[in-house]
């Protein structure tokens, strides 16, 4: 999120070291992982737990200023769960910015905060907003470098009284928040006094003791580190055990594996003779992580993990755009990230055992009374390649076969793209159950940036029995499907990263190719990198979409663009190097990696 300065330029460090490494050589870089052996996942109907919670469905800001936007079109049917907000970055400072008081800078922040809390509190969401403290007293990473922090010099009056007027004032709302007291306490741009100081207990402390006496009810969030760490977090539930300033909801942000991280946490407060309490991770995934593969993969993983609730980060856009963290486009279009939040909380019924294997994870869910099975497949290291999900259980669900004998069978691959309409289609057919109790669903993990859902209902015979193809971009030779190119193109083998190991490029102005399909649906995957430049794209010779591949780090075969649902049958895709570039770009390269042609 925008409130990480520091972080932000060595991202952008980065980026530049990559900029002067890749310019003119972008066909010989590769990912981390741009394939594997075939995976199988499975779920297991037979044995059902808890209501999904769908933990995962939250959001650190992402609402307009007064928390009226998105609309609700676009946020109930990710059914959240969790919000965050204090008016940071808004102008004023805070009650740092008035001067270590209450003026106009912390009045905006309260009304903020307050406003967003009122809409997604109340119905239909019924969601738990925390209410981030530190944001409230201006700690936002703009403060001024002769700051005055809470407790300096051993006086905590002024932060005491500050602590007193929140209280009021949100009591004063009848709306009900959690105080999240300070964010980021562990040597960030948000807190220069030291990670589990003695200044940072005092004023841990003073506020905890300062909300309890004037809100017994209330529930303190915290310590809300930057990154699950073992030491940190043993220390503090240590220090504020004895101080009698236990948080009411153990927090800390982002973490390898929520999973592993809340089972420690777990044996933390054990060892320490701390009664069990609810575990948020009010922040979760990094700029780099932020597609639509890694975000399911981390949904998935926070499904068993027992973490109440979680909230995804923000880094382009704070902190009063109505996006959901960039989970909807600058025009309020959804993304593939949004799609698959979607999927998420489509989740009904009651959760069922899972296995995930290596970098796939799934999660998995059964509604009787819906009659009905989903589940939700993600990557966390752009896994590509086949994977097989293996429905187990079936016997013990004998309503979701239908009188065919047969169980339909919908698979939906959802790309990394923006925006992003529907989902495209990948299978969508009754399928025989083998045994009585099993059924193996087959999953072309092509781009490991995409997330997979499925959808089990009773067999009926309908659906489209509709297939998803890949085309690579050297396929030439006529036929069903197929690329064509004009002058100035160039082919390159051998390239890892890209489907098939092969890339089409052109650097030259009015370049032209075209690609023939039998279809309904057409998704175009390019290169993304430093050194591409902008194409146009139009459907049987309507108007051209332009196209621009600049990114700031490499996606050799992500979606680029997906074309709205056409009528089935034959249609031409026309490309054309329009020779212009993003104006952070170094070049004006157009690389086609391939195209996914969905057909009934």
């Amino acid at each position: 999120m925008n409130h990480r300065p520091l972080r932000r330029l060595r991202a952008r460090a980065m980026a530049g070291l990559a900029v002067a490494a890749l310019a003119g050589s972008w066909l010989v870089s590769a990912p981390a992982r741009a394939g594997a052996a075939d995976t199988s996942v499975s779920i297991d109907l037979s044995r059902p737990g808890a209501a999904p919670s769908h933990a995962g469905s939250g959001f650190l800001y992402g609402l307009s200023q007064d928390g009226s936007g998105p609309a609700d079109s676009l946020l109930q049917p990710l059914a959240p769960t969790l919000f965050r907000g204090g008016g940071a970055r808004l102008a004023g400072g805070g009650w740092l910015g008035d001067g270590y008081r209450a003026g106009s800078g912390y009045q905006a922040r309260i009304d903020s905060a307050l406003s967003q809390a009122r809409r997604v509190t109340g119905a239909p969401y019924h969601a738990t907003y925390h209410l981030l403290v530190s944001d409230l007293w201006g700690a936002d990473t703009t403060q001024p470098a002769d700051t005055v922090y809470p407790c300096d010099n051993g006086d905590c009056s002024n932060w005491a009284a500050f602590v007193d007027r929140v209280v009021g004032d949100v009591r004063a709302s009848g709306v009900s928040v959690a105080y999240d007291i300070w964010n980021e306490p562990d040597g960030t741009g948000f807190w220069q006094r030291g990670v589990n100081s003695a200044q940072y207990y005092r004023m841990w402390d003073t506020a905890v003791r300062e909300i309890r006496r004037l809100q017994p009810s209330a529930v303190v969030v915290g310590p809300s580190y930057s990154g699950y760490n073992h030491g940190w977090l043993d220390g503090f539930l240590g220090q504020t055990k004895a101080d009698g300033t236990l948080p009411d909801v153990v927090n800390w942000h982002f973490g390898a594996d929520p999973a592993a991280d809340n089972a420690d946490a777990g044996a933390l407060m054990a060892a320490h003779g701390v009664p069990a309490r609810p575990t948020t991770i009010n922040e979760y995934l990094f700029s780099q992580q932020q597609n639509a593969g890694y975000t399911a993969w981390f949904l998935d993983r926070l499904a068993v993990s027992g973490v109440s609730q979680a909230a995804h980060a923000i880094w382009s856009d704070c902190c009063t755009s109505p996006s959901l963290d960039s989970l909807l486009t600058a025009g309020g279009q959804p993304t593939g990230q949004w799609w698959t939040y979607r999927a998420y909380a489509r989740m009904s019924g009651a959760t069922v055992a899972s296995t995930s294997s290596g970098a796939i994870a799934v999660a998995g869910s059964r509604d009787q009374a819906a009659a009905t099975a989903y589940a939700l497949l993600g990557s966390n290291s752009g896994q590509s390649g086949a994977t097989t999900l293996n429905v187990t259980g079936l016997a013990a669900t004998p309503w979701l076969v239908g009188a065919n004998g047969k169980v339909h069978v919908l698979v939906q691959r959802i790309p990394d793209v923006a925006p992003l309409d529907a989902p495209l289609t990948v299978q969508d057919a009754d399928v025989a159950v083998s045994a009585g109790s099993t059924l193996s669903v087959p999953v072309s993990y092509v781009s490991g940036t995409d997330a997979y859902a499925v959808t089990l209902t009773p067999g009926n015979g309908s659906g489209s029995g509709g297939t998803t193809t890949v085309v690579d971009g050297t396929v030439t030779g006529g036929g069903a499907d197929y690329f064509t190119y004009g002058a100035n193109w160039g082919v390159t083998t051998g390239v890892p990263d890209m489907y098939a190991g092969t890339a089409n490029w052109s650097y030259v102005a009015g370049a032209t190719a075209g690609f023939h399909f039998q279809g309904s649906r057409v998704a175009l995957h390019a290169v993304r990198d430093v050194d591409q430049g902008i194409f146009s794209v139009s459907v049987d010779g309507g108007p051209a979409v332009a196209v621009d591949g600049y990114a700031p780090a490499r996606n050799a075969s992500g979606v680029v663009w997906t074309s709205p649902v056409l009528s089935p049958g034959a249609h031409t895709l026309t490309l054309v190097n329009t020779g212009q570039r993003n104006g952070a770009s170094s070049g004006n390269n157009v690389a086609i990696d391939r195209a996914d042609v969905t057909a009934p």
